[in-house]
């Protein structure tokens, strides 16, 4: 009966998931036309345009704003000076984040579906919630824009406005931006100040140890504190270490050469 209730549970979840991006093509299918027949000004009203220059004008409005939106929320979340550029960051430090939180990260679009099946088994399986079925791109617009409820409506919130990120900005674009806004702990906000306040460095001298054990905070952040719960952060760290070896993305000497090195914790 458990098993039963949890798979109804996924059906509803994926049904609805699936719902939202058919009204998200729909919004923007119809949002041309809409605009068209209920101009916002009368400068529109007066000028004589081709359906092809209305709609590249009207891209081009919806473009903007959902940029400036995300620039707004960026600017809230982290200081400027702090934000760190993609090709700043070592790819060992991406690959971390890839490798526990969104392992196909580059293989779907703002949803994953085969994620929120195979999270759903391993929590059914395991009795408890052990991976979550969020992709990058959904975490990060509830941190820019959603409050943390667990309740249907901001879930399908969350998939419409990935879907916006995913159409707006590219999987590189999007990967830096978590990077730089992901809470760490500590009051620590985006890689920068995690880098600098846990160890005293700047991102790109992270090492695969450091990085591994940056990866593994934002699950629970408060609870894997390294100075408070240095043995559950090391147990993170080295989760992220094995499945960085099951991907391909290091070999198993260097996973184990990481998890022994000495992070250089800054003290307190």
């Amino acid at each position: 009966m458990k098993v039963f209730h949890y798979l109804r549970k996924l059906l509803v979840f994926v049904v609805v998931i699936i719902l939202a991006m058919f009204i998200y093509d729909g919004y923007h299918s119809y949002q041309g036309s809409d605009r068209e027949s209920n101009a916002h000004t009368t400068v529109e009203k007066r000028i004589e345009e081709s359906e092809d220059t209305l709609s590249r004008t009207d891209r081009i409005i919806r473009l903007f704003t959902f940029k400036e939106k995300v620039e707004i929320a960026l600017n809230q979340r982290i200081k400027k000076d702090h934000w760190v550029k993609g090709d700043v960051i070592p790819e060992y430090t991406k690959n971390a984040l890839i490798a526990i939180e969104d392992k196909r990260y580059y293989n779907h679009g703002a949803i994953d579906v085969l994620g929120i099946i195979r999270a759903f088994y391993t929590n059914t399986i395991a009795g408890e919630t052990v991976e979550g079925g969020s992709t990058i791109t959904q975490q990060l617009v509830k941190n820019l824009f959603l409050s943390s409820k667990r309740i249907m409506s901001r879930k399908v919130e969350e998939a419409i406005l990935a879907s916006e990120m995913e159409h707006y900005y590219s999987k590189e674009e999007i990967l830096t931006m978590y990077l730089n806004t992901v809470y760490y702990g500590h009051n620590y906000y985006g890689i920068y100040e995690a880098s600098h306040g846990y160890f005293g460095t700047s991102p790109s001298r992270l090492t695969l140890a450091q990085s591994a054990l940056l990866a593994a905070l934002p699950n629970a952040p408060s609870y894997l504190d390294p100075y408070t719960n240095y043995k559950g952060a090391k147990a993170r760290q080295k989760l992220v270490l094995e499945q960085m070896v099951d991907q391909g993305m290091i070999t198993q000497a260097e996973a184990d050469y990481a998890y022994q090195q000495e992070l250089g914790l800054v003290e307190e």
